[in-house]
């Protein structure tokens, strides 16, 4: 019960990171879409994420765990063909100055807006994975 919890933790934070980073993910006006979304994700990276991971363990190996990249950026496809109200839209980056770091602006269209938000959610379900275990 504990592993199940961390999970819905981790899948809500994550979705909460490229929500707030990605302004373009739009979740419709009925409030339940949220519940759906969150919930489909976590039922999806409960049952489906660890059978494909297990089969393409090999490849998992070798490419320094992308493969978890491809699964969400798939999870991400299939629940916007599947959630009525779940859409993401293409992004116009605006740029940044982070302490001397500047980064570009830069146009998304709606695949890499997809791609850009299945980064961020593998990157911080990694980190969270670190953290709690």
């Amino acid at each position: 019960m504990k592993h199940y919890l961390r999970k819905l933790i981790i899948v809500f934070i994550s979705l909460y990171v490229a929500y707030s980073l990605i302004p373009t993910i739009k979740l419709g006006n009925d409030p339940k879409n949220l519940a759906f979304v969150i919930g489909s994700f976590f039922l999806a990276s409960i049952f489906i994420k660890p059978f494909f991971s297990l089969v393409l363990l090999p490849i998992n190996f070798m490419t320094i765990s992308l493969i978890s990249l491809a699964l969400n950026i798939a999870i991400i496809f299939a629940l916007i063909s599947f959630l009525p109200g779940l859409g993401v839209e293409a992004y116009n980056f605006p740029g940044a100055n982070l302490s001397g770091i500047i980064l570009e602006p830069i146009s998304l269209n709606k695949v890499a807006t997809i791609v850009a938000v299945g980064f961020i959610i593998t990157v911080v379900q990694k980190v969270l994975h670190i953290l709690f275990d």
